[in-house]
């Protein structure tokens, strides 16, 4: 009996110290979150996806130890800021909500290395999709509120398109052998356009679509090149 109980204690101590040898100590380097951290790790660092609480707050992505990426960090006054971080710094596009003499204040747009730069200046103009279509180049020609389509083919100006149909955000539309867009647009404008046509070997039809965003004011030509 009593080897019987000598050997089930050793095996007993034996399963509790290798529990204790797997349990992984990972770490957050910043100070205001060094507590308690569960998520992913690496190499004893907070590495992934995880939540860290110290005196502050973060869930979000970690590499090598500090938030990178993606997250959400909340101080203990009550700050909070959501947006992109770089090496523990907020860095990238971001919102950050505080108290500035008892008042809510809110900044957001671009940061880097923490330090605020200012909202985020979209581009000129964004193309959201096209299918159907080999090349779409935007030139702003003017002032005049206007966005008219061109299209080409062959290096050439080509319409041989059917079934073709427009939308936008604002605008008047007007079709002729002179203007194919939109007149009086206000900005930003979004813009859909499809139409069926050729194929290169003129051998079947295709559909074509574009859409797309201008966000600077101005009179603009969009030439589609199928």
């Amino acid at each position: 009996m009593k080897r019987t109980i000598l050997f089930t204690g050793l095996m007993t101590a034996f399963l509790f110290a290798g529990d204790l040898s797997a349990q992984t100590i990972c770490q957050v380097l910043l100070p205001g979150l060094k507590g308690t951290y569960t998520g992913d790790c690496k190499a004893g660092l907070a590495d992934g996806s995880g939540e860290a609480t110290g005196e502050d707050f973060y869930k979000g992505e970690f590499v090598e130890g500090l938030p990178e990426g993606e997250g959400t960090y909340l101080w203990s006054n009550g700050a909070i800021y959501t947006g992109e971080w770089k090496n523990g710094l907020r860095h990238g596009n971001g919102r950050y909500e505080f108290k500035y003499h008892d008042k809510d204040s809110v900044l957001m747009g671009e940061w880097k290395n923490d330090k605020f730069l200012g909202k985020k200046t979209p581009p000129p103009y964004l193309i959201e999709y096209r299918t159907g279509i080999g090349r779409v180049s935007c030139f702003k020609v003017g002032d005049r509120p206007y966005v008219k389509y061109k299209f080409s083919r062959a290096g050439g100006e080509s319409y041989s398109m059917n079934n073709l149909f427009m939308q936008s955000s604002s605008g008047s539309e007007r079709t002729n052998s002179d203007f194919t867009g939109y007149e009086q647009v206000e900005f930003p404008f979004w813009g859909k356009i499809t139409f069926t046509a050729p194929n290169a070997w003129y051998t079947a039809m295709i559909s074509c679509e574009l859409r797309l965003t201008i966000n600077e004011p101005g009179a603009w030509i969009v030439t589609i090149s199928y």
